[in-house]
């Protein structure tokens, strides 16, 4: 008895020793080449065979055998009558990628994209304008030109430079007006304007440019001898923001004035509002980026996994009855807590209606009482900055109602493990606020508002 064990144990040994030897594909390849000659149930065995060597073959990351394996379940399929559709899928992903792994890639040399240099600083003293920028600035950079008539003269100077804010008032001796601003894309203007003939001379030295107005002709007010500075907004590259445009896909939001969709609208301010905060030096990251429908927890789940500093949804509000389309509007901003008031629930309500089933798995009130408390103050203080902003830009050219900070418990929100605000950017059943949210300026002006208020917080929170 003994000895028949000894000679089981040595068999079982000497067959673990050849299954290890053998290759996956090989024993993939053995259990295929039974098929032609096996009976039903036979076939039925090899294919459950051939799945749990697929499955080996997927943990051990062996993608000859998984294409074997593949192979092998579509042909015991086609013999059993079996769907096997999602697996040629599967194979012809399997095999483009073996393609593309040992495809030849040629590196080609692109140049080196320009970027034009950042105003840092402007400063105004006695007969000086001193401009300073992130990096060093060629003389052909700058163009002058004069523009002279009726009574008033100009010396005018295009710098290839970007401006990311706008000085206040500036003043120099002997010099009526100045301006300056972002007059296209990649370049700057800077206006002298006087009642008399201006002498401007310009220097560069090396990431500055300075104009001194020499030989004054017209007396102006006596302007006091100190420096006058303004600096661009200070901001860290390293924070990372992330923009939810509302809605999408099959979700349209809210359909208002001349049927116009509150999904359009939102991703067309929120990509600009990405793009403001890019040139500011912020990492920017979208949800959405075309018209796509997304859950409302797999927003804040992706914010989540980028490890954001801030996120910003966008959306549009809507009145609930007809007869209030001309009386609702104004722009909000909103931060995730309890609803207090009814029309916080009304709002709340309308933009979360896209996605019940995260509302079952967030259990409602309950997961709200257990909000943590130091995100909802950050979020509070992040709201009041950004519809401060958003009013103080906007109101430069438009008239608009202060809706207000408010809270409510927008689902979208839920889950964010970082400051989180909701923007109602208008009511798009309101004609005159429908009309523009469409309107390129304006949502320009929206969105650098939220840029600069989401500057001012990072400012006020460092």
């Amino acid at each position: 008895m003994e000895k028949i064990v000894k000679n089981l144990l040595t068999i079982l040994i000497l067959f673990f020793v050849w299954a290890n030897a053998a290759s996956l594909s090989d024993s993939i390849n053995q259990n295929i080449s039974l098929v032609n000659s096996a009976n039903r149930d036979k076939t039925v065995k090899i294919f459950h065979d051939i799945k749990n060597l697929y499955i080996k073959a997927i943990m051990d990351d062996d993608k000859n055998a998984q294409i074997a394996a593949i192979r092998g379940l579509i042909k015991c399929s086609k013999i059993l009558h079996i769907k096997y559709k999602h697996y040629e899928n599967e194979l012809s992903l399997l095999l483009k990628e073996r393609h593309q792994k040992h495809k030849v890639v040629r590196k080609v040399s692109t140049p080196k994209k320009y970027t034009a240099p950042r105003v840092k600083a402007i400063a105004a003293y006695k007969d000086k304008i001193i401009i300073a920028f992130d990096k060093s600035i060629d003389k052909k950079d700058v163009a002058f030109f004069e523009l002279n008539g009726k009574g008033r003269y100009r010396d005018i100077f295009d710098i290839r430079a970007k401006l990311f804010f706008k000085p206040k008032k500036l003043s120099i001796r002997n010099i009526q007006e100045i301006r300056i601003s972002q007059f296209t894309k990649n370049s700057i203007r800077v206006v002298l304007q006087n009642k008399t003939p201006i002498n401007s001379i310009l220097s560069v030295e090396r990431d500055r440019i300075i104009i001194k107005v020499d030989a004054p002709h017209y007396k102006t007010k006596k302007i006091k001898s100190y420096t006058k500075t303004y600096f661009a907004p200070k901001v860290s590259t390293s924070k990372i923001v992330i923009i939810d445009p509302g809605h999408g896909g099959k979700d349209t939001g809210a359909i208002g004035y001349k049927r116009l969709r509150e999904k359009n609208a939102v991703l067309k301010i929120a990509l600009k509002l990405g793009r403001y905060l890019k040139q500011y030096g912020y990492k920017v990251y979208y949800t959405r980026k075309s018209d796509k429908f997304i859950k409302l927890r797999d927003r804040t789940h992706y914010a989540n996994l980028k490890k954001a500093d801030l996120f910003i949804s966008i959306h549009a509000n809507a009145a609930p009855r007809r007869s209030q389309y001309l009386s609702s509007k104004g722009i909000e901003t909103y931060y995730l807590s309890p609803a207090r008031s009814a029309r916080a629930k009304r709002v709340s309500a309308k933009e979360n209606s896209a996605d019940i089933s995260s509302m079952d798995y967030f259990s409602k009130q309950v997961f709200l009482n257990f909000l943590n408390r130091e995100k909802i103050l950050a979020s509070n203080k992040l709201a009041i900055d950004i519809q401060r902003g958003i009013l103080k830009n906007v109101r430069k050219r438009y008239s608009v109602v202060d809706g207000g900070v408010r809270k409510a418990p927008f689902w979208v929100l839920v889950g964010a493990q970082m400051p989180a605000v909701l923007v109602e950017t208008g009511y798009i059943t309101n004609p005159t606020e429908a009309t523009r949210l469409f309107n390129p300026y304006y949502e320009n002006l929206l969105a650098k508002g939220i840029a600069n208020g989401i500057v001012s917080y990072f400012e006020k929170n460092r």
